[in-house]
């Protein structure tokens, strides 16, 4: 009988499948390329004995799961982890409800290892307190190469260039901007501008500082002249795209361009196209040199079953090297970490990290306003949708505008 009672317990053990710790996730990765990137956290945390919880909010721009993430917290029913980009970091751990991550910061040597960009914007003063991931850059002109060819084109170096090319696409019948009625989307068009027509010191002051000179300036008049002239050559075909869907139709040889980060690299490589040669990556125009970015973190959120040890050992597996390097490959931008072989990656990525290291040594590397990494995210939504309703609507005053802009950078918001 004993026999029977051991052979029992033997096979039950043997049996035995060990309980897999549940971790949440909220993010707003929701297009075709980004669930890509994000099987490979849901495998790396399965491959150590996590389990993966997605919440995903749809929404590009991450606006709406920000609202969501402060509706949880007020709530008292936090995440274990959430997305999060900039300066919205140092003001969650303001509060008070993140676990610092210190632990993993020694253990991969982030001080040693990481990108600068990465080092001053994931730390406060307890330390490290987020996880960054990627480092993505804003300023890239996509090109559709067969329609460039087919209208007998050469790749825009000049925003008149660009507006010529434009055009011509326009009376062939072919989009000539792949675009989505989204404000942020609409907004990243406008940084490209600043920077082409401004330069990178003016963006900064008016961009990033919120200066109220530089936005009221002669300048910041003349790029809204341009911007205007970019809203009529695309205003009347302006649909309610995701910018995924935007790709889509730059895929699918529908449009002809698109500006916007490397997220683009990411969706296409799920498309299983060919990049660069179908669809090919350039600086933004007028903005050669310059490295406009913006970048995801993992904020690891303290509750009372999930601890700051657990935070880190969660963390740990998610800072590893070669995960890192497979994430990245995945969603189109590079590693934040500079260890990191990056020979296997797309020629796209290749370039922005050779352009990152140029833009880091001359001065050149700058925040979206846009994405979340410049200015606090109320003011950051307003500035993007006095744009988009700029944009849209042909009948608004360029001056109303400024005067808007100038208002909310004033405000103590």
């Amino acid at each position: 009988m004993h026999w029977i009672i051991k052979t029992a317990l033997l096979t039950t053990l043997l049996h035995f499948t060990p309980v897999r710790a549940e971790i949440e996730l909220l993010h707003w990765w929701t297009s075709k390329g980004e669930i890509k990137a994000l099987n490979t956290i849901k495998k790396q945390l399965n491959d150590h004995d996590y389990q993966m919880v997605s919440t995903s909010v749809i929404g590009g721009g991450g606006d709406t799961a920000t609202t969501v993430l402060q509706a949880r917290a007020l709530a008292g029913n936090t995440p274990n982890i959430a997305q999060i980009e900039g300066p919205s970091i140092k003001a969650w751990d303001a509060i008070g409800i993140l676990h610092d991550l210190n632990n993993t910061a020694k253990k991969h040597q982030w001080n040693e290892t990481l990108n600068p960009l990465a080092k001053e914007i994931n730390q406060t003063e307890n330390g490290y307190v987020a996880l960054p991931l990627t480092l993505h850059r804003m300023n890239w002109l996509w090109v559709n190469h067969d329609l460039l060819t087919q209208l007998a084109l050469d790749v825009p170096v000049t925003w008149p260039e660009l507006f010529i090319a434009m055009d011509k696409a326009k009376r062939h019948h072919i989009e000539p901007l792949a675009i989505g009625k989204q404000p942020w989307q609409i907004a990243q068009l406008f940084e490209s501008l600043v920077i082409a027509y401004g330069g990178v010191d003016f963006y900064q002051q008016a961009m990033v500082n919120l200066d109220k000179t530089a936005i009221s300036s002669q300048e910041m008049q003349e790029i809204f002249k341009q911007f205007r002239r970019l809203s009529l050559l695309v205003g009347e075909q302006l649909a309610d795209h995701k910018w995924e869907t935007a790709t889509q139709y730059l895929a699918q040889d529908k449009s002809l361009f698109q500006i916007g980060g490397d997220w683009v690299l990411g969706e296409l490589i799920a498309l299983n196209i060919d990049v660069p040669k179908k669809i090919g990556c350039y600086v933004a125009p007028q903005t050669q040199g310059v490295f406009l970015y913006n970048m995801d973190s993992f904020i690891f959120m303290s509750r009372p079953d999930f601890t700051v040890q657990q935070a880190n050992d969660l963390a740990n597996v998610l800072a590893n090297k070669t995960f890192q390097s497979q994430f990245n490959k995945v969603k189109g931008a590079i590693p934040v970490r500079n260890d990191i072989d990056l020979s296997g990656f797309n020629v796209c990525q290749q370039q922005a990290s050779q352009d990152l290291e140029f833009a880091l040594i001359h001065k050149l590397a700058v925040p979206s306003m846009t994405d979340s990494m410049a200015v606090n995210p109320i003011k950051q939504q307003a500035i993007n949708n006095e744009l988009f309703q700029f944009f849209k609507n042909d009948s608004i005053d360029s001056k109303a505008v400024i005067r808007r802009i100038i208002a909310i950078a004033s405000s103590d918001n």
